[in-house]
């Protein structure tokens, strides 16, 4: 009974011993294109991407707890608005391909301030102006990534990416090594207002829209505290959008 017993221990040590190593070296094994190609795989892959012209998302901003809704529009490659209105005033950004605006009416700003170089493309809300994620054939857009191995996020094992677009602004993303869903994102953030403060972006409810999968909720933190929370209650894809669109007489 007992030499049973110690072959079985050991058995089952041997067999413990092979999965830890195997969960390792698949882990080492990962480099930062695998992982990046797990997570364009994960939102709905390439070519689902490239069949999306337009996305018009409206939910919920949630500044510091103070709550607003907000429609945000975006068309193929790089023109991007969005407006927070509330009791009869409104902010408003956008960026039409060359150059941007914006008017906060909440200030009692009445026309338009023209944004040029940085700015023109810093929207308040953190997002890219660019309706594709930066990740998808990041290699051919000019950007690089690295791989600085496995740290954990949310309670989830995540793959850790250096990411430096080709304007040379640096980002770090977080994947779950499980599925390579973003779990977060950590850069600088592009609102003035923050004072280029370090931001850390928690992504969730990843929800599937017509093939491609887009997190219906984002939570950004500076310094432990909760700047901006985005809910998202609506999605809209391909529907007709006009240039125009993205003036600021629109």
């Amino acid at each position: 009974m007992f030499v049973q017993l110690k072959i079985i221990m050991k058995s089952f040590t041997s067999i413990l011993f092979l999965a830890i190593t195997f969960s390792l070296s698949t882990l080492h094994a990962q480099t930062a294109d695998q992982v990046i190609e797990g997570y364009v795989k994960f939102i709905g892959g390439e070519k689902n991407w490239a069949k999306v012209k337009t996305i018009i998302t409206s939910g919920e901003y949630n500044y510091g707890g103070a709550a607003f809704p907000f429609t945000a529009t975006a068309k193929a490659p790089n023109l991007y608005k969005f407006i927070v209105p509330f009791n009869g005033k409104y902010y408003a950004q956008a960026f039409d391909g060359t150059k941007g605006w914006k008017i906060d009416a909440f200030k009692n700003e009445t026309e338009p301030t023209l944004l040029t170089g940085k700015p023109a493309l810093a929207m308040a809300n953190e997002a890219d102006v660019e309706l594709e994620d930066a990740l998808i054939n990041y290699m051919i857009k000019g950007h690089q990534a690295t791989l600085e191995g496995t740290e954990l996020q949310e309670n989830k094992e995540c793959f850790k990416v250096n990411f430096t677009r080709k304007t040379g602004e640096i980002e770090t993303y977080f994947f779950d090594v499980k599925n390579y869903s973003l779990i977060m994102k950590r850069a600088v953030s592009k609102n003035i207002e923050l004072e280029a403060s370090l931001l850390s972006t928690f992504y969730s409810d990843y929800r599937d829209v017509k093939g491609i999968k887009i997190p219906f909720k984002a939570i950004s933190e500076a310094n432990g505290q909760t700047i901006l929370t985005i809910t998202i209650e609506k999605v809209e894809l391909n529907k007709p959008v006009a240039d125009s669109e993205f003036q600021p007489n629109n």
